[in-house]
């Protein structure tokens, strides 16, 4: 199999098939048509292209409506400089996994999400987990990450931090 990131979510849902019957993986984004052709034909290969959607590129309120209507997020990466998709979908309160390829260790820390490693293995685990929450627990989370998205990265936050700064010199 391809080392690809986004193959380790095909990959994974694959292997939970049936712990996930009634869920549709979106994956939404731009990207070579190529590559995209090849994760169509890998969820067709395993046994999953029914539960998988390809989105294509998502602006405006279409993207808000996913993130909000998500139950988890999930950002397979190797590396990213900050991942403003989590972010989005935090800030949107819906839960994130997401691998130590981004800067968001805060999704453990404060209990909104999952920072894993990268690979099939532990996108399965936390998969798994995520898997286990009854509707309740998921909110809680989600409500867990909005409150880190406006006390950490808020417009006014930010501003606050700003004016500290300049403030010192």
């Amino acid at each position: 199999m391809s080392t690809a990131a986004s193959c380790f979510l095909t990959e994974a849902v694959a292997r939970l098939k049936e712990e996930m019957r009634g869920y549709t993986v979106r994956i939404a984004g731009e990207g070579d048509a190529t590559y995209i052709e090849e994760l169509r034909a890998m969820a067709e290969s395993l046994g999953i292209g029914g539960m998988v959607r390809f989105e294509g590129g998502v602006y405006g309120e279409r993207k808000w409506e996913l993130f909000r209507d998500a139950d988890v997020f999930v950002l397979p990466t190797y590396s990213e400089n900050f991942g403003i998709v989590v972010a989005e979908a935090l800030a949107c309160g819906t839960p994130v996994i997401t691998t130590v390829g981004a800067p968001w260790g805060e999704l453990a820390e404060r209990h909104c999400g999952w920072w894993t490693e990268i690979g099939t293995e532990a996108l399965v685990q936390a998969l798994c987990d995520f898997l286990t929450l009854d509707t309740g627990d998921i909110k809680a989370m989600g409500h867990r990450g909005r409150q880190l998205i406006e006390e950490k990265y808020s417009i006014s936050y930010i501003a606050q931090l700003m004016h500290e700064m300049y403030s010192k010199c």
